[in-house]
């Protein structure tokens, strides 16, 4: 598709009068560096802004730079990642200042096409980077992006995604002002040109849009699928049982035992909970139970001051908080619910 050089120097013009009136105060903005750079674009991989400020704030305050995040153990990252969820991400994060700082001197490279050798940087991630960071003359196409080149150009929704990269590449300015130039993109269509509403009103290119006074495409909302899950509740004092997750997206963190992994008795109800993930709606059901026969399992014991240093999905610290939170005169473990499970073997634990 061929861009006129007067649509383009319009455009850009725009985007950036705009942005400069109208960019969201984020502390990623504020103080931009190489390292922040990489942290935020992980971070809002998947994850809307208003999430991640507060986890964004946090991470910066234990790991400022990248020699610090570099020391810290898996389970520090993921404690402190706890809740963000897509949890490849805060691994993939770790294992980038490890090797920046073992090979490359604790530097991030500020060319794309190097960014996107490190773990868990894609083309849009590295594109980001280079332009946000670095200055760097290079596109990015997020979600936001796609959205506002499909309406701007009135484009068929089977456009190859090479095609929408060729547009970014095409509308590029100077590189003094990419970075400006591309946070606007994202930030019209995070905040003007959604994806079930578009604000043509307050729209800076909406005269220069091709979709203007005609149907705007609107994201469906699928129903979530419905699952469920259940877990074991095993107390001894005040300590409880967890086991490591070794596999799946909870991989490194401890959790509550799963009940399709463990054999059990006495079983009785002891909370309940539901969460969204991706496209599911899971419900969450912790049953108490006791140890029966002699058998080891991979896990610990588990005192209450502990439980705030190990990383756990959030379901299950929100189950153990939702227990140990109750007044002393509710016993933490209910009369059995009337729906039990039926009794099977349990075994015993390896201390």
């Amino acid at each position: 598709m061929r861009i006129e050089r007067k649509f383009r120097q319009e455009l850009g013009r725009r985007l950036l009068v705009w942005y400069r009136a109208h960019a969201a105060d984020l502390p990623w903005r504020r103080s931009p560096n190489p390292y922040s750079v990489l942290v935020s674009e992980l971070m809002l991989q998947q994850t809307r802004v208003a999430a991640v400020v507060a986890y964004y704030n946090r991470w910066m305050e234990r790991f400022p730079d990248l020699a610090a995040l570099a020391k810290a153990s898996e389970a520090e990252v993921l404690r402190s990642w706890e809740g963000l969820g897509y949890y490849a991400r805060a691994r993939n994060l770790h294992r980038t200042a490890q090797l920046l700082v073992a090979e490359q001197g604790g530097r991030l490279p500020s060319r794309a096409e190097d960014l996107e050798r490190l773990p868990g940087v894609g083309r849009y991630t590295a594109g980001a980077i280079a332009s946000l960071a670095f200055g760097k003359r290079s596109p990015v196409v997020d979600g936001n992006v796609r959205r506002v080149f499909h309406r701007l150009f009135a484009l068929p929704e089977e456009t190859r995604a090479d095609h929408l990269w060729e547009i970014a590449e095409a509308l590029l300015p100077v590189p003094r002002d990419c970075a400006a130039h591309n946070s606007a993109l994202m930030e019209i269509g995070r905040t003007v040109c959604m994806p079930r509403t578009a604000d043509c009103p307050r729209c800076p290119v909406s005269d220069l849009c091709r979709s203007r006074g005609g149907r705007i495409s609107l994201t469906r909302k699928r129903s979530p699928t419905r699952c469920e899950e259940s877990a074991a509740l095993i107390v001894q004092g005040d300590r409880t049982w967890l086991e490591p997750s070794l596999q799946g997206r909870y991989r490194g963190f401890w959790r509550l035992p799963m009940l399709d992994t463990v054999r059990m008795t006495n079983l009785g109800e002891a909370c309940r909970l539901s969460y969204s993930i991706t496209r599911y709606r899971v419900h969450l059901v912790v049953f108490r139970a006791e140890w029966r026969e002699k058998e080891s399992r991979e896990g610990r014991w588990v005192s209450r001051e502990e439980l705030s240093e190990l990383p756990l999905p959030i379901p299950h610290r929100r189950a153990l908080d939702r227990m140990t939170s109750r007044p002393a005169s509710s016993s933490a473990f209910p009369a059995p619910h009337a729906r039990q499970a039926e009794a099977v073997a349990f075994p015993t634990v390896r201390k």
